[in-house]
């Protein structure tokens, strides 16, 4: 049976709740329970399967993303292609954004980290 919605329950104030740093993905992680073995454990169980996945679609994506830079590669040294290299690097500020945001979820979540690699490294292996 469903919970009633409690009275002081108001979606007007949610937003200020959150912390003006603290990202969608931050306030979902930070609901986990803080436990170091359900850490542990999620971590080890989505390394596992990051990992097995790795195996199973890393050889096809690996010909298809060597044989497009090669093709462009090509296609460039022939003239059929310019490449902006300001919007690349325009590119490449916003996924140092997305660095920092990983590596600041590590650091938050270590044992959650520890598990992962773990885990990703025993589904590399088990297949």
């Amino acid at each position: 049976m469903a919970k009633p919605i409690p009275a002081d329950f108001d979606l007007r104030h949610l937003s200020r709740e959150l912390k003006s740093e603290e990202t969608f993905f931050d306030a979902t992680v930070n609901k986990f329970g803080k436990g170091n073995g359900k850490d542990l454990v999620l971590g080890t169980i989505s390394g596992w399967v990051a990992g097995v996945g790795v195996i199973k679609i890393g050889k096809t994506t690996a010909v298809g993303i060597g044989g497009s830079i090669l093709l462009l590669h090509f296609a460039t040294e022939l003239g059929y292609l310019c490449v902006n290299w300001d919007k690349v690097r325009e590119g490449m500020g916003r996924s140092q954004e997305l660095i920092d945001m990983v590596l600041r979820f590590v650091r938050k979540n270590s044992c959650f980290s520890v598990g992962f690699v773990g885990g990703f490294f025993f589904g590399v292996g088990s297949t």
